[in-house]
């Protein structure tokens, strides 16, 4: 029975660290998109994202 037990922790663990860790990886592909976004408006000479200011968003 105990070895039961240990297979469905295993099982729930690895889950649980799959889920975890594709969020990050989901995470860092998503922070690279905005720096490569952020680095063309640079290079077209516009406002990068990060540094445009609320009020202009709007415009």
């Amino acid at each position: 029975m105990i070895y039961v037990w240990a297979m469905i922790i295993s099982a729930v663990v690895t889950i649980l660290f799959d889920m975890i860790y594709s969020k990050i990886q989901h995470e860092r592909e998503v922070e690279k998109s905005w720096q490569a976004l952020n680095d063309q408006l640079e290079r077209e000479g516009r406002s990068r994202l990060d540094q445009m200011d609320r009020e202009d968003e709007g415009k």
